[in-house]
């Protein structure tokens, strides 16, 4: 027998409460990750734990659980001191639960057992006698715990299954009566033992009817039910030989349970097993989360960049913006008398949406900006960007079980199919190089240009000039000299001339700024758009694979959270 020693009252219910506190918060986490079903199984507990406090904190809540056979319903009046139970060969014998109330509690205790048998749907209830009629000195299992018989868990009956299954998952102790005929059974163990394994702490098992066995082969059955707990993870649990028939073992049987039952934490002890066992199935449907990704693999990487820019159209932008930027270099800095010309040519920029007004220059550029009038991205653009979208989410949530994968990817959908709307916001969003200043060289350059023609000017009109006045005045003028070249010559001959030059000078020097303006602006854009993907797939993944880490954190919490026996607390267990 295990003895128990008890820790402040403070301390129990914060430890056997955490669990609780624990999935609540899983819940919060875990929304739209884990399924939904358990989900739902989490919100029920903790409503289900709410209510129980509220309803009878100070009783407890003992049920006995076994198959066909294996003499419950014997076990039950054995405890209880009196024949209350009905004993039959033919089975099965019990077919409602029943419940065995204290023989003389308090009426507020009595009261408080009424409400959580009303909760607990039992209808059937007796009163324990003040004495017993027969068997050991004793009556029940104490004044603040009620005593239940229920069906058997592997009835044929189906209400009779559900009755006990349900209320399997609602006592506060479970007793579980085996016999030695069916103590291996694989269906009790695997469908009700075996999935109770969390509620170790809460549960007794009462190897009954071994007045049926030898000594020798009593102590080999024990060992091996021994052996059978705790290769399904109850290793601490008693196992106590009993007969109902004889009387032996229960009075230490009655001891155990109520030893348990007695423990102030039993009632949050029992709802702890039931959000690890919670927890563990959780696990288990979820997997287990992989080693975190590098710190390399959470930036977005160059193949999906390339492809958003390419399908957004990066280099078309840029090289618009380098083109655009010649055109008005031209209008500034052009030979003057071709610069009509570049007028003729559409402002690639502006046919893009991406130019604004003249007034506008020295602004800064809106954070709101309009839908830009860039072409649809081709098929192969398209299919090779997407193609990149899903090698970027399946790089990083391949390792990952298949379940969390489709809700992660689900949550992702809606972001991927706003992926153009974005890139193309981002591309419209960024600098441009458009509402800044012009080089101030184009300025003297275009005043160079202005004195350069209207030299040019003077010289051909003073040619003009001279041919009229020669020609129909006949007053023959020779015009001053540079050398042999008449000055109007030179005037008109040195504007053109070095106009033109001046023109070639600044339009090599124009395309010099724009190649740079180019190169910036296309780094600009891919930033751009890199911010963008990471907004629209690089940060949710990564909330979303925080949340998963969270989850699984918050899992293993709950699992590896303490199973000891209700009240043991720090406490030694000592020997059997």
């Amino acid at each position: 027998m295990r003895t128990i020693r008890r820790t402040p009252p403070g301390r129990r219910r914060d430890a056997a409460a955490e669990p609780l506190a624990v999935l609540a918060r899983l819940t919060q986490t875990g929304a739209g990750l884990l399924p939904a079903d358990l989900l739902e199984s989490a919100h029920t507990l903790l409503d289900r734990a709410g209510q129980r406090r509220l309803v009878a904190p100070g009783v407890q809540v003992v049920a006995l659980l076994g198959a066909t056979g294996s003499g419950k319903s014997s076990l039950f009046n054995a405890l209880c001191g009196a024949d209350l139970a009905q004993v039959a060969v033919t089975r099965p014998t019990t077919t409602q639960p029943l419940a065995a109330l204290p023989a003389s509690p308090s009426p507020e205790a009595d009261g408080a057992a009424g409400r959580l048998l009303d909760w607990l749907e039992v209808r059937e209830r007796v009163r324990l006698p003040q004495s017993p009629s027969w068997g050991p000195a004793a009556v029940g299992l104490g004044d603040g715990a009620v005593l239940l018989d229920l069906p058997d868990i592997d009835s044929d009956v189906r209400s009779h299954r559900a009755v006990a299954e349900r209320l399997a998952g609602l006592v506060d102790v479970l007793v579980w009566v085996l016999d030695p005929e069916k103590y291996a059974d694989a269906v009790i163990h695997n469908e009700f033992i075996a999935p109770m394994a969390e509620h170790a702490s809460v549960s007794v098992v009462a190897f009954n009817q071994v007045d049926r066995l030898h000594e020798d082969e009593r102590a080999a059955a024990v060992a091996d039910l021994r052996r059978l707990l705790a290769a399904e993870g109850l290793h601490d649990v008693d196992v106590i030989p009993v007969s109902a028939r004889t009387g032996q073992g229960v009075q230490e049987l009655r001891a155990r349970i109520r030893a348990v039952a007695a423990a102030e934490d039993v009632i949050e002890a029992r709802l702890a097993a039931d959000a690890r066992a919670l927890a563990a199935l959780a696990r288990e449907r979820i997997g287990k989360q992989p080693e975190p990704a590098h710190a390399a693999d959470a930036t977005t990487p160059a193949a999906l960049e390339d492809a958003a820019c390419r399908a957004v159209g990066v280099d078309l932008v840029a090289d618009a913006v380098g083109t655009s930027m010649r055109l008005e270099a031209g209008h500034r800095v052009g030979w003057l008398p071709l610069r009509w010309l570049s007028y003729l040519r559409r402002d690639p920029l502006r046919a893009l949406h991406l130019r604004p007004d003249s007034n506008d220059r020295g602004a800064v550029p809106s954070a709101a900006a309009p839908r830009t009038s860039l072409p649809a991205p081709s098929a192969a653009d398209d299919a090779a960007l997407r193609a990149a979208v899903h090698m970027y989410t399946t790089a990083r949530i391949g390792r990952l079980p298949a379940v969390v994968q489709e809700r992660v990817t689900g949550r992702l959908g809606a972001g991927t199919e706003r992926i153009y709307d974005s890139l193309d916001a981002a591309v419209a969003r960024t600098d441009l190089e458009q509402t800044c200043r012009r080089p101030r060289w184009w300025g003297a350059a275009n005043a160079m240009q202005v004195l350069l023609a209207l030299t040019a000017l003077i010289g051909a009109g003073w040619l003009l000039m001279l041919h009229v006045l020669d020609r129909y005045l006949l007053l023959p003028v020779n015009p001053p000299r540079w050398g042999h070249v008449p000055w109007p010559t030179v005037l008109l001959l040195g504007g053109l001339l070095l106009g033109l030059l001046l023109a070639a000078a600044g339009t090599v020097m124009a395309r010099v700024g724009a190649v740079r303006r180019t190169r910036r602006v296309r780094e600009r854009l891919r930033h751009a758009v890199t911010e963008a993907l990471n907004e629209l797939l690089g940060t949710p993944l990564e909330q979303e694979l925080a949340r998963l880490e969270e989850v699984q954190a918050l899992l293993d919490s709950l699992c590896e959270s303490g199973r000891s026996a209700p009240g043991s607390g720090d406490a030694g267990v000592g020997s059997r």
